[in-house]
């Protein structure tokens, strides 16, 4: 019994965090896919349509210019983050005076809070944020 128990307990453990993980990240994964290939507006119709709403979201003029973005923005800071990254590690590697201060700079990205890439993400995201007009 012991030893079936000193076997099988990570086992025994690990399953709920499995199978929550399945249900709600797999799971939810699936339904929206699934949901994207139906009619719905605001909430969910059951009945397929097919590639319809992606016709019409390829079709946005904001989808294309948000897809633009995300490229443009994508290859930049993949290019200043490979540049900047490499310039850092050189540096960190060195015995230098200044080694405090660089250490900082090279973990700040890391400290950025969640709201604040948030916030960037939505900026980069949504091009017509400052220009909406209000209608009351």
């Amino acid at each position: 019994m012991f030893k079936w128990l000193e076997k099988n307990l990570p086992k025994i453990v690990m399953a709920p965090a499995v199978g929550l993980i399945g249900w709600f990240v797999y799971g939810f994964v699936l339904w929206t896919l699934y949901i994207s290939f139906t009619n719905s507006k605001i909430l969910p119709k059951y009945e397929l349509w097919g590639v319809g709403q992606y016709v019409k979201l390829w079709g946005s003029r904001k989808w294309l210019i948000a897809v633009d973005n995300l490229l443009i923005f994508t290859a930049l800071f993949l290019i200043f983050c490979v540049v900047i990254g490499i310039i850092l590690a050189i540096f960190l590697d060195q015995k230098i005076r200044a080694e405090g201060v660089l250490r900082t700079i090279y973990l700040y990205p890391m400290a950025l809070s969640f709201i604040v890439t948030g916030t960037a993400w939505k900026w980069i995201l949504n091009p017509t944020l400052g220009i909406q007009k209000n209608v009351y």
